[in-house]
């Protein structure tokens, strides 16, 4: 009795240590199991013999565990015959019996060459016997650190052949994904399949456990023409596990600011711009820039990119609650990010809910159920428009105008409107500065409601192992969304551009989807050399959507609790449907493994689309692929140095219906009015009112838009597997490109121009991947990583003809303003080039320009000294539109990114640079910015460095107030700029606290953990593009700019 009651005192004695309730009779319990335990001592070592330290030791089934010390050493009473669980971040966990003393050896994960790599629809291959192009990123704990705001902005700069470019920075955009370059015209689609659902939406950024990007056709073949010949990203997120129930909070605070802002003239500057404008044009000063008649504009008043532009702020938080047995567990997490752009009144916001469960029945059944809300609600505003852009009209407004009316708060105009001033000057010479709007208005006055809903649940049933290898899935989604919007617009009456009707746009609609998929695989190996995996399945999905649109006009009274369409002058309404759309599926797979050396895979899809013609609504989309494993050859050397050498080539085809809408087969009637004006007309000069008809022409051969890819890869594995090399070549080929066509369709018979099968997209290219790890000593360790693409676009067939016989072009939009299209596609050529005329300098005398000319007369007639000099490509002696030639496209020719970093102890540092190489942006904010020839707005600052007598080195052409020669309203590469770039993409720093907060020995015996980091993103950028951003998508309005974002983040785990 007296030893059993030196324990009880022994262990009060340790406090919140090891807390101990006596009550009743489990005194004596307690005290006979303690008896029964036993004390294990061991040590934690690296493969080169280096103690790990923090180290966990958990006795498995169990909340009883410890960390290691400095030196390795753990001590830990235990149950007879315990299971002991080793782990430790970066090295591979181990189960191991428990005795009195052990000596165990981690390895580091990159050792573990049977590393899954999911390739979908339950099929999963090692990872060093993958024989298609896949890229791989399990490192999403540290991806997520980086303060992006969506899924897509992470794998920036990741994989090779992954082009990811921003377009921009508003916080309501996705970021563009092009995989190995872009083989249709109207965009390739990326398909998403998160947890094995096409199309699911990802709860949480951290949520996602890993990524898979199938590359090539091979291994996206078996998604077939839902892969939308652009690839296929595969998302596995985090699941509800077995063990202690556990809670984790991720956190991110941070803030966002503009970089590289347009400067406008001040007042003073603008005046003097001014007066040198008129005078170079020979022209007189209007009396609203003579400071003498017109004051006002000689102060500045407002500096309008400070007004718009903000310090954006930004956070992320994730909650995750894990309650797991071996029967039943269950995961609930809650996501809140809001994102607030750098422009005033810009946001987007995303909540979401997600619930996990798996249930099992018994050890042959399990069913597991996925459930997402998620409520997003944003705010962004248009930027590219030439008249009404948030960015370019803070540059057309004057900076002697105010942001609010001093009389009565509105909103302020281009000028005063103070009656006193008015009499005084007679005047506000309201006509002085155009048509401009205030930008503030813009980005504030709209009363906006925009919210979306949506629910997805996803139900699976597997039975498993009645069979060994045999397993049956059944998965059906329901999907539901909803969107609720409404804006309204009230009258702009200020001095500028006014907008004297108000009115009132009110729109929702409903998409209901669901989609069921039942798949049989079977997996086994016979005599420890033969490897067999077999897949089959079925698939159907259905989608439809309901809408109503409904515009109101003309309200008298624009009092927020008035702004209902009941109170609208006039109201119109429109409703819509799309789709019904289904489609149906039918997938083989079959893959054999020889002896860990030689791999062959087939797999084979066909798809049935409901939105084609009958006669063509079926594809087949095969594949195969195959590897050699020549490092484990019996001729192959046995060294220390090559670890793995492997060559593999793969072929595929996909198809892509992104082109086609949902309605195509049983488009929606047109309506119309219509006036009789034939002569033997029923009733000569009737108007038809409600004139219905099929406004679309169907076209009962068209087929599926297809993209086959042949892919020849290395790879490579050195040095204890610290070296990592894949090296891939690819030719892609998309054929049966879907198209409207344009040529000879006329267009007097009021439907728009059928779809067809024309012209074919080459794309080849070379990706480089690399990385090597190594850990010097227990200490210090550190990464070094980096990928390289090079691809070549081309169109191999244009598809049309001229009457001569000629291939004919495909010709693009792009206009701005007085501008007219920029976009042109010729057969040999990019898709989507810029075609321009070319320019050559400028004329630097009037002689000069004179003597510029063809068979005696001259090209440019009104051209004299400081304006451009346009080449004359056809040799006719004349510059018009037949001028243009190719002169590059927006797609850069290469990509590439290189990432670096070190851990010392508890401190982890990393680093990536990214940029694209040969990519062009046509800047058309220079039309508005660097010219005075149109309107009487305010400028750039760069304007003043226009080409004068004494400044004959600029490359802006001379400022006036005409333009004769036409210098801005003629597309050329003067707008052209290289938009290459080299970027400090991000910069992390991390500290692991768990040492710390395992000082309490709750939180000890919880195992929980705690890191800080803090994170920057875009922080400086090298290029010679002169716009705010050179990641604009190949074309500049000044649209919403890149910000570069600063961040502060924290992970907890209790």
């Amino acid at each position: 009795m007296k030893k059993k009651m030196s324990i009880l005192l022994s262990a009060a004695m340790l406090g919140c240590a090891f807390p101990l309730a006596v009550q009743g009779n489990t005194m004596v319990d307690e005290v006979t199991s303690i008896q029964q335990n036993k004390t294990i001592k061991g040590r934690v070592i690296d493969a080169n013999g280096e103690p790990v330290i923090g180290a966990s030791v958990l006795e498995k089934g169990t909340t009883n565990g410890t960390i290691t010390d400095v030196d390795g050493n753990f001590q830990l009473n235990v149950k007879e015959g315990a299971l002991l669980s080793i782990s430790y971040i970066g090295y591979a966990a181990q189960e191991l019996v428990a005795q009195a003393n052990m000596n165990i050896t981690l390895k580091e994960d990159t050792e573990l060459l049977d590393e899954v790599v999911v390739l979908g629809y339950g099929a999963g291959q090692r990872k060093q016997d993958l024989s298609a192009s896949v890229g791989v990123l399990s490192n999403t704990e540290d991806l997520v650190t980086r303060p992006v705001s969506s899924t897509e902005g992470m794998l920036q700069g990741q994989l090779a052949g992954v082009v990811v470019s921003s377009n921009g920075g508003d916080p309501t955009g996705t970021p563009n994904i092009v995989i190995r370059g872009q083989g249709s015209q109207n965009g390739d689609n990326v398909l998403w399949v998160v947890d094995g659902v096409p199309g699911a939406p990802i709860a949480s950024m951290n949520d996602i456990e890993s990524i898979v990007v199938l590359k090539d056709a091979a291994s996206a073949a078996i998604y077939g023409a839902q892969s939308g010949a652009g690839g296929v990203v595969l998302v596995t997120t985090k699941k509800a596990k077995e063990g202690a129930p556990s809670l984790s909070y991720d956190a991110t605070f941070g803030i966002r600011q503009a970089m590289n802002l347009i400067e406008p003239l001040n007042a003073e500057e603008q005046l003097k711009m001014r007066q040198l404008s008129y005078a170079n044009a020979g022209l007189s000063l209007p009396a609203g820039w003579d400071v003498s008649k017109n004051p006002w504009v000689g102060t500045t008043r407002t500096d309008w990119m400070d007004e718009i532009f903000r310090t954006g702020f930004y956070q992320r938080h994730n909650v995750a609650l894990n309650v797991g047995t071996e029967n039943y567990s269950n995961r609930l997490s809650f996501a809140y990010d809001q994102d607030e752009g750098v422009l005033e009144n810009t946001f987007d916001k995303h909540f979401t809910l997600r619930y996990n469960g798996k249930f099992k029945l018994n050890k042959w059944v399990t069913i597991s159920e996925d459930l997402i809300w998620k409520n997003h609600e944003d705010r962004s505003v248009d930027t590219n428009s030439g008249y009404t852009g948030a960015v370019i009209a803070a540059m057309f407004m004057p900076a002697s105008a105010t942001v609010y009316n001093p009389l009565d708060g509105t909103y302020g105009g281009t000028t005063t409107e103070d009656p006193a001033y008015i009499a005084q000057y007679g005047s506000n010479f309201a006509d002085a500065h155009g048509d401009a709007v205030n930008p503030m208005r813009l980005l504030e006055a709209h009363n906006r409601y925009d919210k979306t809903s949506e629910v997805w649940s996803t139900t699976s049933l597997e039975i498993a192992n009645i069979v060994p290898g045999l397993k049956f899935t059944s998965r059906f989604t329901y999907s539901l969304e909803h969107q609720n919007y409404k804006n309204f617009s009230p009258i702009r009456d200020e001095v500028g551009k006014p907008e004297l009707s108000n009115s009132l746009n009110n729109y929702s609609y409903r998409t209901d989807a669901w989609k069921t998929e039942n798949t049989l695989t079977y997996d086994n190996t016979f005599n420890d050399k033969h490897t067999v995996g077999v897949l089959l399945s079925t698939t159907a999905d259905h989608y439809a959507m309901r809408g109503l649109e409904v515009d109101g006009k003309d309200f008298a009274d624009e009092s927020s609790y008035l702004q209902y369409l009941s109170y609208a002058g006039s109201t119109t309404a429109y409703d819509f449907l799309t789709g019904p759309d289904a489609n149906v599926s039918l997938i083989g797979r079959l893959a054999y493994s020889y002896d860990d050396r030689y791999f062959l895979t087939a797999s084979w899809r066909r798809d049935y689309a409901g939105r084609l013609p009958k006669d063509n609504n079926y594809g087949d989309f095969p594949a195969v692929t195959a590897a050699w494993k020549i490092s484990n050859e019996a001729f192959f050397p046995e060294n220390d140095v090559v670890n793995l050498l492997k060559v593999r080539a793969s072929w595929g085809r996909v198809g892509n219906l992104g082109s086609i809408g949902y309605n195509y087969k049983s488009a929606v009637l047109k309506k119309s009015s219509w006036s009789e004006q034939a002569q033997y007309g029923p009733e000569s000069g009737k108007v038809w009112e409600n004139f219905v008809y099929n406004g679309v022409a169907l076209n009962p051969n068209l087929t599926w838009e297809t993209s086959e890819q042949w892919d020849l890869g290395i790879d490579l594995d050195m040095f204890n597997n610290r070296l990592n090399v894949a090296l891939d070549y690819f030719d892609k080929r998309t054929f049966n490109l879907i198209q409207e066509q344009t040529m000879n369709w006329p267009n007097t018979i009021g439907i728009s121009g059928m779809l067809v099968n024309q012209g074919e997209i080459r794309n080849r290219g070379f990706e480089a991947q690399m990385s090597w790890k190594d850990k010097i000593n227990k200490d210090w360790s550190y990464f070094v990583s980096g990928n390289f693409s090079y691809i070549k676009n081309k169109v191999s067939d244009i598809g049309v003809k001229n009457q001569d016989g000629t291939p004919g072009v495909w010709t693009g939009e792009g206009g701005f303003r007085n501008i007219p299209y920029i976009y042109q596609t010729a057969q040999g050529q990019p898709l989507n080039s810029f075609y321009l005329i070319k320019t050559d300098g400028i004329f630097q005398s009037d002689a000069e320009a004179a003597a510029y000319v063809k068979d005696g007369k001259r090209i440019q007639p009104d051209a004299v000294a400081g304006d451009l000099k346009f080449v004359d490509f056809n040799n006719d002696g004349k510059i018009d539109t037949n001028d243009r030639q190719y002169m590059g496209n927006a797609t850069p020719e290469t990509t590439f990114a290189l990432s670096g970093g070190f851990t010392y102890k508890k401190l982890s540092v990393s680093a990536m640079l990214q940029g694209v190489g040969g990519a062009q942006a046509f800047y058309a904010g220079k039309y508005m910015g660097l010219s005075d020839a149109e309107g009487s707005f305010n400028r750039s600052k760069e304007i003043l460095n226009a080409w004068s007598p004494s400044n004959t080195g600029s490359d802006i052409p001379r400022l006036a107030k005409n333009d004769p020669n036409s210098n801005f309203s003629t597309a050329s590469d003067w707008y052209l700029e290289d938009a290459s770039y080299l970027r400090l993409k991000n910069f992390t720093v991390s500290y692991d606290l768990t040492d710390v907060l395992r000082k309490c020995a709750h939180l000890n015996e919880r195992k929980s953990s705690m890191s800080v980091y803090f994170s920057g993103e875009n922080l400086f950028t090298i290029t010679d593009y002169s716009g705010m951003d050179p990641e604009c998508g190949g074309w500049d309005a000044m649209k919403y700019p890149v910000s570069r974002v600063f961040s502060l983040g924290v992970k907890l785990t209790y």
